[in-house]
């Protein structure tokens, strides 16, 4: 036993540099050829809506880059459909994209069974796009989806300015803004004693 701990402890511990070097090229090796091949299985995956490739992420392929509030994180989009009268969510489904106009006929179509003929889809203006309106009408499913303009057009909402929260002024713990001063040669007097000069 000691013999065998001898021979360990003359092992070198960490490989060395041409030999991790090797191992490193090995493993981007590998790793660009997992892709090629998953690049090749897959040429129409990942396609964005107006037939840009989306970028992918390995581990999660379903997975899409999305900015929030903390910045960009790799994630999903949750969507809900709720039954206005019940309050109960009929249908939920997460995706890989950041762009709400692209995830409404998935959950319509996923609806289609539970819809009535006299139900009425609402979505806000997320959801509005031409596309997803000929869609809709295609389906013969009829929708009100906000668009971006519809507030200012809506005279109910004329007057929504003066509803927002106006600033605290007592809340407010910024400096006060102090006017930029240029001195001038007669903003100073001349002490001829000490040959400086000083502000008034």
């Amino acid at each position: 036993m000691l013999e065998r701990h001898r021979q360990e402890d003359q092992r070198a511990i960490e490989p060395d540099l041409k030999e991790k070097e090797a191992q490193r090229i090995t493993r981007l090796q590998t790793d660009a050829a997992q892709l090629r091949q998953w690049l090749v299985k897959h040429p129409e995956d990942r396609k964005g809506s107006k037939g840009t490739i989306r970028k992918s992420n390995r581990t999660d392929t379903e997975s899409a880059k999305m900015a929030t509030s903390k910045g960009v994180i790799q994630g999903y989009t949750g969507v809900a459909a709720v039954d206005a009268r019940h309050q109960v969510i009929v249908e939920a489904q997460a995706h890989g994209t950041g762009s709400e106009q692209e995830l409404l006929i998935p959950v319509v179509k996923a609806m289609k069974g539970i819809l009535a003929e006299d139900s009425l889809i609402t979505a806000d203006a997320g959801y509005h796009s031409e596309g997803n309106l000929k869609a809709l009408a295609r389906m013969e499913i009829d929708a009100l989806i906000a668009d971006n303009g519809m507030r200012q057009r809506d005279e109910r909402f004329q007057d929504q300015g003066k509803h927002k929260n106006k600033p605290d002024p007592l809340y407010d713990k910024a400096h006060p803004k102090k006017k930029a001063r240029h001195y001038r040669p007669d903003d100073f007097t001349y002490d001829a004693e000490t040959g400086t000069r000083s502000a008034v």
